[in-house]
């Protein structure tokens, strides 16, 4: 009966595998394409179909089928901010504001341009999941990045009077 039981535990430990034949597998994956969609084929057209149910499933309040379709679209196209946000608001309306900050982070990392209405979506999920000093961290570097023109005035202000709120927290730990 032991002998029994120590093959099935041996069975279900899976076998111990280098990360370069994990990216080598990664890379046959992706047939030398930039993402997955690319990659097997699959048109824009039908990715943008996909964040469209997507959305309408959102805007419909069936947010943990939205969640799946917008992972889905994250994963086969990994360049693309706007499925990136869309995730991270999907995840922040479900109270998953770790998951929802990761997402925006990534986002944030994809666009060419300084987003401030990104980055405060990013900001307002770290404080919300506990992480205010890493949101202050990345408030500090977003107050720096972020242009002076009086387009951003607004983002400024907001911006200023969290930074205030945070370091009024930090000091009263």
């Amino acid at each position: 009966m032991t002998q029994a039981v120590e093959n099935v535990k041996a069975s279900a430990k899976p076998p111990a595998r280098p990360v370069t034949g994990v990216v080598a597998d990664l890379r046959k994956l992706l047939d030398g394409k930039k993402t997955l969609a690319a990659a097997r084929g699959i048109s824009t057209d039908a990715l943008d179909s996909l964040y469209g149910v997507a959305r309408q499933l959102y805007a419909c309040g069936h947010r943990s089928e939205a969640l799946s379709s917008l992972a889905l679209l994250c994963l086969y196209d990994h360049e693309n901010a706007l499925y990136w946000q869309a995730l991270g608001i999907c995840r922040q309306k479900q109270n998953d504001h770790l998951g929802a900050a990761a997402a925006f982070a990534f986002a944030t990392g994809l666009c060419d341009e300084f987003d401030a209405g990104l980055e405060m979506q990013l900001l307002e999920c770290l404080i919300a999941a506990g992480h205010k000093d890493l949101a202050a961290i990345r408030l500090s570097q977003a107050l720096d990045t972020a242009g002076e023109g009086a387009s951003s005035e607004p983002w400024h202000a907001k911006a200023r009077l969290l930074k205030a709120k945070l370091a009024e927290s930090a000091a009263s730990r």
